[in-house]
Protein backbone atom coordinates (compact mmCIF):
# COMPACT_ATOMS: atom_id res chain seq x y z
CA UNK A 1 0.00 0.00 0.00
CA UNK A 2 2.85 2.28 0.65
CA UNK A 3 3.98 2.55 -2.89
CA UNK A 4 0.67 3.33 -4.30
CA UNK A 5 -1.04 6.52 -4.37
CA UNK A 6 -4.68 6.81 -3.04
CA UNK A 7 -6.31 6.75 -6.55
CA UNK A 8 -4.35 3.36 -7.58
CA UNK A 9 -6.06 2.22 -3.92
CA UNK A 10 -9.15 3.07 -4.68
CA UNK A 11 -9.03 1.55 -8.34
CA UNK A 12 -8.36 -1.84 -6.99
CA UNK A 13 -10.99 -1.52 -4.11
CA UNK A 14 -13.60 -0.96 -7.28
CA UNK A 15 -11.88 -4.13 -8.59
CA UNK A 16 -13.29 -6.03 -5.40
CA UNK A 17 -9.91 -5.68 -3.74
CA UNK A 18 -10.94 -5.19 -0.09
CA UNK A 19 -8.74 -6.87 2.27
CA UNK A 20 -5.88 -5.31 4.08
CA UNK A 21 -3.09 -7.67 5.63
CA UNK A 22 -1.12 -5.88 8.53
CA UNK A 23 1.93 -7.52 10.25
CA UNK A 24 2.82 -6.64 13.73
CA UNK A 25 6.93 -7.11 14.11
CA UNK A 26 9.21 -5.82 16.52
CA UNK A 27 12.30 -4.00 17.03
CA UNK A 28 14.30 -5.99 19.60
CA UNK A 29 17.60 -8.22 20.36
CA UNK A 30 17.31 -11.77 18.13
CA UNK A 31 20.79 -12.70 19.54
CA UNK A 32 24.49 -11.94 18.65
CA UNK A 33 23.76 -12.95 15.21
CA UNK A 34 20.68 -11.72 13.93
CA UNK A 35 20.03 -8.29 13.62
CA UNK A 36 16.89 -6.33 16.12
CA UNK A 37 14.40 -6.14 12.82
CA UNK A 38 14.08 -9.79 12.49
CA UNK A 39 10.54 -9.81 13.36
CA UNK A 40 9.60 -6.96 11.27
CA UNK A 41 10.99 -8.18 8.36
CA UNK A 42 9.77 -11.94 9.01
CA UNK A 43 6.50 -9.66 9.08
CA UNK A 44 6.93 -8.26 6.04
CA UNK A 45 7.69 -11.64 4.31
CA UNK A 46 4.92 -13.09 6.04
CA UNK A 47 2.41 -10.18 4.86
CA UNK A 48 3.18 -10.57 1.30
CA UNK A 49 2.84 -14.36 1.14
CA UNK A 50 -0.46 -14.49 2.68
CA UNK A 51 -1.66 -11.25 0.68
CA UNK A 52 -0.52 -13.22 -2.28
CA UNK A 53 -2.50 -16.33 -1.79
CA UNK A 54 -6.02 -13.65 -0.63
CA UNK A 55 -5.08 -10.99 -3.34
CA UNK A 56 -5.02 -8.92 -0.87
CA UNK A 57 -3.18 -4.95 0.03
CA UNK A 58 -0.30 -5.52 2.47
CA UNK A 59 -0.19 -2.42 4.81
CA UNK A 60 3.31 -1.29 6.10
CA UNK A 61 4.24 -3.73 8.91
CA UNK A 62 4.57 -2.03 12.55
CA UNK A 63 7.82 -2.68 13.25
CA UNK A 64 7.80 -1.85 17.44
CA UNK A 65 5.83 -4.60 18.93
CA UNK A 66 5.65 -5.49 22.89
CA UNK A 67 9.17 -6.26 23.87
CA UNK A 68 9.07 -5.40 27.46
CA UNK A 69 10.80 -8.68 28.57
CA UNK A 70 13.94 -8.03 25.92
CA UNK A 71 14.52 -4.09 27.51
CA UNK A 72 17.63 -5.78 29.21
CA UNK A 73 19.18 -5.76 26.22
CA UNK A 74 20.71 -2.65 24.21
CA UNK A 75 18.85 -1.33 20.92
CA UNK A 76 15.06 -3.07 22.18
CA UNK A 77 12.53 -0.42 21.99
CA UNK A 78 8.76 -1.79 23.23
CA UNK A 79 5.55 -0.32 22.97
CA UNK A 80 3.22 -0.29 26.43
CA UNK A 81 0.30 -3.10 26.17
CA UNK A 82 -2.03 -0.03 26.16
CA UNK A 83 0.31 1.75 23.84
CA UNK A 84 -0.04 -1.37 21.42
CA UNK A 85 -4.05 -1.85 21.64
CA UNK A 86 -4.47 2.08 20.74
CA UNK A 87 -2.48 1.48 17.25
CA UNK A 88 -4.59 -1.46 16.44
CA UNK A 89 -7.58 -0.13 17.29
CA UNK A 90 -6.39 3.40 15.48
CA UNK A 91 -5.38 1.19 12.03
CA UNK A 92 -8.15 -0.95 12.21
CA UNK A 93 -10.65 2.46 12.33
CA UNK A 94 -8.35 3.98 9.58
CA UNK A 95 -9.08 1.04 7.27
CA UNK A 96 -12.83 0.90 8.05
CA UNK A 97 -12.98 4.91 7.36
CA UNK A 98 -10.97 4.50 4.02
CA UNK A 99 -14.01 1.87 2.55
CA UNK A 100 -12.15 -2.05 2.97
CA UNK A 101 -14.00 -4.57 3.55
CA UNK A 102 -11.37 -6.86 5.91
CA UNK A 103 -8.37 -6.52 8.16
CA UNK A 104 -6.46 -9.42 8.76
CA UNK A 105 -3.56 -8.80 11.87
CA UNK A 106 -0.54 -11.21 12.12
CA UNK A 107 1.93 -11.01 14.62
CA UNK A 108 5.32 -12.14 13.81
CA UNK A 109 6.45 -11.54 17.71
CA UNK A 110 5.71 -14.29 20.25
CA UNK A 111 4.88 -11.39 22.58
CA UNK A 112 2.51 -9.35 20.59
CA UNK A 113 -0.20 -12.26 20.19
CA UNK A 114 -1.49 -11.92 23.61
CA UNK A 115 -1.93 -8.20 23.54
CA UNK A 116 -2.95 -8.13 20.30
CA UNK A 117 -5.94 -10.63 21.53
CA UNK A 118 -6.52 -8.26 24.16
CA UNK A 119 -7.00 -5.59 21.00
CA UNK A 120 -9.19 -7.24 19.32
CA UNK A 121 -11.40 -8.12 21.99
CA UNK A 122 -11.71 -4.24 22.72
CA UNK A 123 -12.65 -3.16 19.30
CA UNK A 124 -16.37 -4.70 20.45
CA UNK A 125 -18.71 -6.22 18.19
CA UNK A 126 -19.19 -3.74 15.16
CA UNK A 127 -15.74 -2.09 14.41
CA UNK A 128 -17.02 -1.06 11.06
CA UNK A 129 -15.17 -3.47 9.18
CA UNK A 130 -14.52 -7.50 9.30
CA UNK A 131 -11.57 -8.20 11.36
CA UNK A 132 -9.59 -11.80 11.57
CA UNK A 133 -6.40 -12.04 14.02
CA UNK A 134 -4.05 -14.69 14.77
CA UNK A 135 -4.17 -14.89 18.18
CA UNK A 136 -2.72 -18.56 19.41
CA UNK A 137 0.70 -18.32 20.25
CA UNK A 138 0.97 -22.50 19.83
CA UNK A 139 1.39 -21.64 16.08
CA UNK A 140 5.42 -20.92 17.16
CA UNK A 141 5.76 -24.12 19.17
CA UNK A 142 4.40 -26.03 15.95
CA UNK A 143 7.26 -24.60 13.68
CA UNK A 144 9.59 -26.06 16.30
CA UNK A 145 7.96 -29.12 15.93
CA UNK A 146 8.37 -29.51 12.74
CA UNK A 147 11.83 -28.88 12.96
CA UNK A 148 12.17 -32.17 15.17
CA UNK A 149 10.43 -34.37 13.34
CA UNK A 150 11.30 -33.62 9.61
CA UNK A 151 14.98 -31.61 10.21
CA UNK A 152 15.43 -34.33 13.49
CA UNK A 153 16.63 -30.73 15.76
CA UNK A 154 15.28 -30.98 18.91
CA UNK A 155 12.62 -29.15 20.52
CA UNK A 156 15.33 -27.27 22.38
CA UNK A 157 17.22 -25.99 19.81
CA UNK A 158 14.83 -24.94 17.76
CA UNK A 159 13.49 -22.87 20.80
CA UNK A 160 11.53 -19.68 20.75
CA UNK A 161 13.66 -16.75 20.10
CA UNK A 162 16.24 -16.78 17.85
CA UNK A 163 17.14 -20.77 17.44
CA UNK A 164 17.11 -23.04 14.58
CA UNK A 165 14.21 -22.04 13.22
CA UNK A 166 13.74 -18.38 13.51
CA UNK A 167 17.26 -18.30 12.27
CA UNK A 168 16.76 -20.64 9.25
CA UNK A 169 13.27 -18.41 8.16
CA UNK A 170 15.33 -14.92 8.16
CA UNK A 171 18.23 -17.20 6.67
CA UNK A 172 15.99 -18.35 3.59
CA UNK A 173 14.83 -14.40 2.69
CA UNK A 174 17.64 -12.45 4.16
CA UNK A 175 21.19 -14.14 4.03
CA UNK A 176 22.99 -11.27 4.21
CA UNK A 177 22.07 -10.08 7.56
CA UNK A 178 22.51 -13.35 8.93
CA UNK A 179 26.16 -14.07 11.18
CA UNK A 180 26.63 -17.12 12.13
CA UNK A 181 30.05 -16.66 13.06
CA UNK A 182 28.71 -15.30 15.87
CA UNK A 183 25.64 -18.20 16.03
CA UNK A 184 25.78 -19.52 19.91
CA UNK A 185 22.96 -21.47 21.93
CA UNK A 186 21.51 -19.88 24.56
CA UNK A 187 18.81 -21.43 26.79
CA UNK A 188 18.21 -24.81 25.06
CA UNK A 189 15.40 -26.70 27.91
CA UNK A 190 11.97 -27.06 27.32
CA UNK A 191 10.27 -24.76 25.24
CA UNK A 192 7.28 -24.78 27.08
CA UNK A 193 9.02 -24.13 30.09
CA UNK A 194 11.06 -21.33 28.61
CA UNK A 195 7.88 -19.34 27.85
CA UNK A 196 6.78 -18.79 31.56
CA UNK A 197 9.88 -17.22 32.09
CA UNK A 198 10.35 -14.96 28.89
CA UNK A 199 6.83 -13.41 29.50
CA UNK A 200 8.09 -13.17 33.66
CA UNK A 201 11.14 -12.27 34.62
CA UNK A 202 12.57 -11.29 31.55
CA UNK A 203 14.60 -13.27 28.89
CA UNK A 204 17.96 -12.29 30.02
CA UNK A 205 16.98 -14.14 33.79
CA UNK A 206 17.05 -17.35 31.71
CA UNK A 207 19.69 -16.74 29.20
CA UNK A 208 22.47 -13.49 29.24
CA UNK A 209 22.95 -13.61 25.40
CA UNK A 210 19.36 -13.86 24.26
CA UNK A 211 18.71 -16.63 22.64
CA UNK A 212 16.21 -19.20 23.09
CA UNK A 213 17.03 -22.36 21.54
CA UNK A 214 20.78 -22.98 19.27
CA UNK A 215 20.94 -21.56 15.54
CA UNK A 216 24.00 -24.22 14.81
CA UNK A 217 21.44 -26.16 12.21
CA UNK A 218 19.91 -23.47 10.65
CA UNK A 219 19.82 -23.59 6.86
CA UNK A 220 18.04 -21.74 3.81
CA UNK A 221 16.64 -25.15 3.33
CA UNK A 222 14.98 -25.76 6.61
CA UNK A 223 14.17 -22.03 6.55
CA UNK A 224 11.62 -22.81 3.31
CA UNK A 225 10.09 -25.46 4.81
CA UNK A 226 9.19 -23.43 7.75
CA UNK A 227 7.73 -20.94 5.42
CA UNK A 228 5.54 -23.55 3.72
CA UNK A 229 4.13 -24.55 6.89
CA UNK A 230 3.48 -20.67 8.30
CA UNK A 231 2.00 -19.71 5.66
CA UNK A 232 -0.32 -22.74 6.05
CA UNK A 233 -0.95 -22.65 9.67
CA UNK A 234 -1.37 -18.95 9.40
CA UNK A 235 -4.28 -19.71 6.57
CA UNK A 236 -5.81 -22.27 8.38
CA UNK A 237 -6.24 -20.70 11.71
CA UNK A 238 -7.59 -17.19 10.20
CA UNK A 239 -10.50 -19.24 8.87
Amino acid sequence: MDRLSWTDIRAEQERGRGTVVVAFGATEQHGPHLPLATDALLGDHLARLVADRLDSFVAPTVRIGCSEHHLEFPGTISFSQDTFHRIVADIVASLARGGFDRVILIPTHGGNFGPLGDAVEKLGPDPGIEVRALTDLTALLAIAQLGESEHGVPMGEGGLHAGEWETSMLVAIHPDLVHMERGEPGYTGDPQEAAGAIFGAGVHTISQNGVIGDPARSSAENGARYWDEVVRITLEKLG
